[in-house]
């Protein structure tokens, strides 16, 4: 509707411009005796208008529009007074009228007439403005308004109510191609353009179109600078920085130069919303570099304590010195965990975090972090231990040690091995590897002479041969609904824990983990064999392991043993079941009850010299493979149970293998050796490695397996091993997921809840903190919330924005966040109330989460 009128006032300008342009040719006709006009027009600030828009009109009535140059005098005489002596002429001359004296026309000026009209009146009204308040404006901006592409823009910038100030708005918008006449939105735009009064296109075009002091004016008022006679993009720049640093970090404020504004809080907000964009941060990274420099800002920061420099959001030499710091702290003295992870934490929530680069760094120290606090905890016992503790221990604690080992060095990768992070990653894999895989070795040692080279299965304990009779038969008795088992080579227990947690935040899924120890020698070929249903009960001279009678390699014979248990039952390679689509898959497994799935991503990196070094990058990849897994077979083929489990896990080590670590190949009638493992018929085995009885599994056959983290001499990669009854290797997750259906099946998942924890909700002052209490810990029940927070009155964002993540595992007084807000200047009336509002971007959409009515009283604005 609005833009309806706005064309039709512009119509009607131009229409009112014709129509006297008409008017004064019918009178010159009249009083002409040949019924002829010539028409001058002297049109000074006509440069770049559109005679289109009304050429048409007049040369229907006989009218010849024709435009003067300085160069087309005699070609205009020759035109009027000789080709065309009937025609009516309106010469239009887009500059000033010559002199007389100078005037090559003089002379067919005398006898015409001159076309003279009130420019500025008729622009008002094109424009829809009040033409008495707005002369002085368009007066001098009239250079800006001979071009028809500006003034359309300026119009579609253009307020219902607006006054001076917002029309400058819009032409400057217009000349910086800025996405809207909001000032942060403006300013982005000229600043974008660098900080060069001269190259700066922006400031070009308004020095071109419009005036620069005005421009500077209008800057210099919105964020409260003191006028000068020589204002410069650097100062506004620069004032901006320092209000957003000294807002953060006040122990600064005496280290910067004397900028003075006197509205720091919309410097701080207009730099803070800028930094949380990645194109904002782009953009501002190597001007906030310059500054660094020219301010000695490293140096100065030095200076602060810690905590102090953890404050600092403005500059990424803060992330510099904190990341010296943590190395020094995690490599050379003692840390007490709490101060360390704060600053950590508030690192990870500011704008440059962002940035994955320095997210790598933070993560790698929170895992680096973790690994010294086990590190410094105080080490069981492990030797008074019994076989049932050695599991336990492993399944229920130290197994965290591997997880968090192996996440900080995926990250370290990830992140490009940065020479920063060099020293502190040498020194925890020394530690992993000398000392906590070392004092596992030396414990396990121990029960294994001790009982479990005669008896490997521990009683109490999930067996890997017993898994299908103890998991998965009941099931099949039980109920007709279908079950998936996915098998993933190589999956270890503690990758097992970080996928199970992740299957658990899935919405309606109930999810459990449990440990099972696996078959010994921990190889593939008995761990496979060892998950089907029935009995190993033999292994060939080639190795090959048999299931009653039939030998349990290849998707054929193994679904053959299956089917044996369960004659409705299917094999499949994982990744060639699910290429098979939704329509040939159901087809593929309809009216089956049992599918096995045979996943290989870890194990077909790990046991090749040539990608070993990938293994962690492959149990990360691994994890989220089977993580869409689960979602495709729910989602698509209408999975309720899946069973995730593994035939053996696996010891990495980073280091070289050193000689003394290396023993000596075994000697007997040996059908298979490998580098943690042999299996044969009166093995003789060297110092350094012990025999193991293969009874249990009914076989008269023995295995070999080298002591502590030793291997064998053999070819191959000697990073990625298995075969031992380190738990590491011996140990395997049975992850168990079930999808609930019926009045228990969840509409929407379950998040904790967040509320401000404060009796007194009254604001008086520009900086103040506001207390979030997380109501619930996070769990697999209770997933983690995110919210972006702001202080709004009415629709008008008032206050910085900050987004905050509740998703603590602590007690309740360990569920709170303090944080900082500022309140951009203003004149808020005493009493008036406003909203702290709460968004959740927890997901893909945003929603309004809550909001609580804070009292203004700020009485010093």
């Amino acid at each position: 509707m609005e833009r309806n009128k706005e064309m039709g006032k512009r119509v009607e300008a131009k229409l009112k411009l014709t129509a006297k342009l008409l008017e004064l040719f019918e009178k010159e006709k009249a009083r002409s005796p040949g019924n002829r006009a010539v028409v001058f027009w002297y049109d000074e600030d006509g440069e770049g208008r559109d005679l289109e828009e009304i050429r048409p009109t007049l040369e229907e009535q006989g009218i010849r529009v024709w435009e003067l140059t300085q160069l087309n005098a005699f070609r205009t005489k020759y035109k009027v007074e000789v080709e065309e002596q009937e025609t009516s002429f309106l010469l239009y001359a887009p500059f000033v009228k010559p002199p007389d004296h100078k005037n090559l026309l003089l002379d067919i000026f005398l006898y015409s007439t001159e076309f003279k009209t009130d420019e500025i009146a008729l622009l008002a009204e094109e424009l829809g403005l009040d033409a008495t308040l707005a002369r002085p404006f368009l007066q001098r901006y009239r250079v800006f308004f001979r071009e028809k592409q500006r003034k359309e823009k300026f119009r579609r910038f253009l307020p219902l109510q607006g006054d001076e100030r917002d029309w400058k708005a819009a032409v400057f918008a217009v000349l910086t191609q800025a996405k809207s006449t909001e000032p942060t939105d403006l300013v982005r735009s000229v600043l974008e353009r660098g900080l060069d009064e001269e190259k700066n296109q922006a400031l070009t075009q308004i020095r071109k179109f419009a005036h620069a002091d005005d421009f500077y004016d209008w800057l210099y008022a919105h964020f409260g600078l003191v006028g000068t006679d020589s204002p410069t993009l650097r100062e506004v720049f620069a004032t901006l920085v320092q209000c957003h640093a000294v807002t953060c970090t006040p122990e600064l404020e005496k280290h910067f130069p004397s900028f003075h504004t006197r509205m720091p809080n919309t410097c701080y907000v207009f730099l803070e919303d800028w930094l949380r964009e990645e194109s904002g941060r782009t953009l501002l990274r190597p001007l906030l570099k310059q500054l660094e420099a020219e301010w000695g800002l490293g140096e100065r920061l030095r200076q602060l304590p810690p905590d102090q420099v953890a404050d600092c959001r403005t500059f990424q030499v803060a992330d510099t010195i904190l990341i010296e710091y943590l190395n020094e702290m995690l490599l050379h003295h003692g840390v007490t965990g709490r101060k360390l992870h704060e600053i950590i934490d508030k690192r990870l929530n500011t704008p440059w975090a962002r940035e994955p680069r320095i997210r790598s760094v933070y993560q790698f120290f929170t895992h680096a972090l973790a690994m010294v606090l086990f590190s410094e905890e105080e080490r069981r016992d492990h030797h008074r231990m019994t076989v049932r503790d050695w599991l336990k221990a492993y399944s229920e604690h130290d197994y965290k040690v591997d997880q968090i080992y192996r996440k900080m060095m995926w990250i370290y990768r990830q992140a490009g091995m940065p020479e920063v992070l060099k020293e502190i990653s040498d020194w925890l894999t020394q530690w992993y590897e000398d000392e906590f895989l070392h004092k596992w070795g030396a414990y396990t040692d121990g029960l294994m002479s001790e009982k479990l080279t005669a008896q490997w299965p521990v009683e109490g304990v999930l067996q890997q041969s017993r898994f299908f009779r103890d998991r998965i038969a009941p099931l099949v008795n039980r109920s007709p609904k279908r079950i998936f088992v996915i098998l993933s080579d190589a999956l270890r227990f503690e990758a097992g824990a970080e996928l199970s947690d992740k299957l658990g935040r899935r919405l309606n899924a109930e999810v459990s983990l449990e440990p099972m120890q696996a078959a010994l020698p921990s190889c593939t070929q008995l761990g496979m064999a060892a998950l089907l249903p029935g009995e190993v009960t033999d292994i060939d001279d080639q190795g090959t392991v048999f299931v009653e009678g039939i030998p349990a390699k290849g998707m054929k014979n193994r679904e053959k043993i299956l089917q044996k248990a369960v004659p409705e039952s299917a094999v499949f390679r994982l990744d060639d079941f699910i290429h098979l689509g939704k329509e040939k898959g159901l087809k593929a497994i309809k009216g089956k009850r049992v599918i096995y799935l045979y996943h290989n991503r870890i194990d077909a990196t790990g046991d090749h010299q040539v990608t070993e070094n990938y293994t962690f990058d492959d149990v990360h990849q691994a994890v989220e493979e089977l993580t869409r897994v689960v979602g495709k077979l729910t989602g698509t083929f209408g999975a309720k149970r899946i069973f995730i489990t593994a035939d053996h896990g696996f010891l990495y080590q980073q280091t070289a293998v050193q000689a003394d670590r290396l023993a000596e190949r075994v000697a007997g009638s040996v059908i298979e050796q490998h580098r943690r493992y042999a299996i044969g018929r009166d093995l003789v085995v060297p110092p350094g490695v012990q025999r193991v009885s293969l009874d249990y599994l009914n076989l008269e056959l023995e295995a070999a397996v080298p002591k502590g983290l030793n291997r064998f001499k053999s070819g191959g990669g000697m990073k990625f091993v298995h075969g031992g009854p380190m738990p590491q290797e011996a140990v395997v997750p049975v992850i168990q997921y079930r999808e609930i259906h019926g009045q228990a099946r969840k509409k929407e998942e379950q998040r904790i809840d967040v509320r401000v924890a404060m009796r007194s909700k009254v604001i008086t002052h520009y900086r103040f903190n506001v207390l979030f209490f997380q109501e619930q810990k996070v769990s697999q029940d209770l997933r983690p919330r995110h919210l972006r927070v702001a202080l709004y009155l009415e629709d008008d964002r008032i206050s910085n924005e900050v987004n905050l993540v509740f998703d603590s595992e602590q007690e309740a007084p360990e569920r709170h966040q303090e944080v900082s807000f500022t309140l951009i200047e203003g004149r808020y009336p005493v009493g008036e109330a406003c909203m702290l509002r709460m968004e959740d971007v927890t997901g893909t959409k945003t929603e309004l989460y809550g909001e609580e009515p804070f009292e203004l009283r700020v009485y010093d604005i």
